[in-house]
Parts: structure tokens; sequence; C-alpha cells
């Protein structure tokens, strides 16, 4: 498999990947030989603190086991952040409709001090998670925005206020205000209001409206979006207004319309 595949295999099965290239930890643990006596200084909590401070290699088969350990994450981990970040620099190619001046603009990007800022700041947000594709296109989108707009120093701040809001986010969160232009009126026939503002709760509500509307039915995904809308109406950037009859219209707020000209 060449490394292009291997890494779109990995991006894309990171638990089949897991297993597999787990077997790989299992064989190299059995080559390793731990007598009884090994096994339960392991177990000793003064044990594990003195291999931390003196060194794996003066414990024998106990420092072969962890340094085993230790090196095969480091291996795994290494390949699923290289996957993660081939599939959303693909995807961000995928997006612009000149690749050369796709690579121009992103070669600038990374060269202002700013832009290189961000740019990390995107692959420590996709790091910190599974490989996800709807968490790596969302923020594909992102880096075409932010790089499409340029002034980074000028810019620096509102970009950077703007990735930490999305850091908070579920991927299921930003797919639901990235499709804010059909999001459903609602029916709330008891809420608390300010003028026209609903000041109580309105996630369930909107989660029956939404799904209905997606052809929903899984329960599964109705408790992940609910989960979602509470998370995105919690973080102020939803509210919901009367607009008579018993109907309600559910709108981004100031910050969250600022975030979803990032993600659209």
């Amino acid at each position: 498999m060449e490394k292009k595949e291997e890494l779109i295999y990995i991006a894309t099965n990171p638990d089949a990947y897991l297993n597999t290239t787990g077997k790989t930890l299992d064989s190299r643990l059995e080559k390793i030989e731990m007598n009884e006596s090994q096994e339960k200084e392991i177990k000793k909590e003064q044990s594990l603190r003195v291999i931390r401070e003196k060194g794996l290699s003066l414990f024998g088969a106990v420092g072969d086991v962890v340094s085993t350990v230790l090196n095969w994450n480091e291996e795994v981990n290494k390949n699923l952040t290289e996957a993660k970040q081939m599939i959303l620099l693909e995807q961000y190619f995928n997006k612009m409709d000149e690749q050369e001046k796709a690579v121009n603009m992103l070669k600038d990007f990374l060269k202002n001090s700013q832009g290189n800022t961000l740019f990390n700041k995107i692959l420590r947000i996709i790091d910190d998670s599974p490989p996800d594709p709807e968490l790596t296109e969302h923020f594909s989108t992102v880096l075409k925005r932010i790089v499409e707009e340029g002034n980074f120093e000028e810019l620096f701040e509102k970009h950077r206020y703007a990735l930490g809001q999305l850091e908070r986010l579920t991927p299921q969160a930003i797919t639901i205000i990235s499709d804010y232009e059909n999001w459903p009126l609602l029916h709330l026939r008891t809420s608390i209001q300010f003028g026209s503002k609903i000041t109580s709760d309105f996630y369930s509500e909107f989660t029956q409206a939404y799904s209905q509307l997606r052809g929903i039915s899984d329960e599964n995904k109705f408790r992940r979006i609910q989960h979602s809308v509470i998370e995105i109406q919690r973080l102020g950037l939803m509210e919901a207004h009367s607009i008579g009859n018993e109907q309600h219209k559910c709108e981004l707020t100031i910050i969250g319309r600022e975030l979803l000209v990032y993600i659209t």
C-alpha cells in the first residue's frame, strides 16, 4: 500500500487501523520474557516511580515492556496525525478552483508568522480528536476562508477568537450551524419570553423539527443532535424569537453569525 493510500485508510478507518496495528504490539510484547517476580514489580507504585526517576534500562523486562508500549504508541500517533493533516489539506485543495493559486496562497499563509500560528492552531484542533471526515471538512473550509481573506496580521485576533469558539463545538454542532439557512420554524405552546426573545430552553422542539426536516428517525442520531443543539444554545450562539401564532424562528446570535462565515 502506498503512503498516501495508507494515510487515507488510517484517516477513514481509525478503529480498524488501531486493531490491526495493535497486533504488532501484541507480538512485540510476546517476545519480552518476564518472570513472576518481575510481573509483581511492575504493579508496585514505588517501582513505577523509580522507573520514571532512574530510567527504563535498570529494570530489564519491565523496562522493555514500558519502552515497547511507548514506542508503539508514538509510531501510531505519528501516523494518525499525519493522516488527519493530509485529509485536511486535500480537502482544502479540492475546494479551490485554481490549484496553483491555492498553493501560492497557502505558501504565503505559512510564511507569515500570524498565518503560521493560525495554521498550527487548526492542526492542533483536528489532532485533538479521532480522525473525523466531518471535522476536517469543516476546518478545511475554515482554512480556505482565512487563506483567501488574507490580511493575517490585521485579522489575527478575529481569526484566533473564531477558532477558539469552533474548537469548543462538536463536529455535529458545527454542521448544524453551517445548515443555518435550513433551520425550521418552531411551534412552542408554552415558553418564557422577554419581548420577542424566548428565554426558556427550546432545544427539544428544535431537535424534533430539525430531525424531521432531515428525515432522521434513528434514536442515537436524534440524541446526538439534541446534545449538539443544547451545546449551541448554552454557548449563546443561537436564540429563538416569537413571530406570532405560536410560531418561533431560531436565529444565530452575533457571535454565531461570525462563526457561520468561516464554515460556509
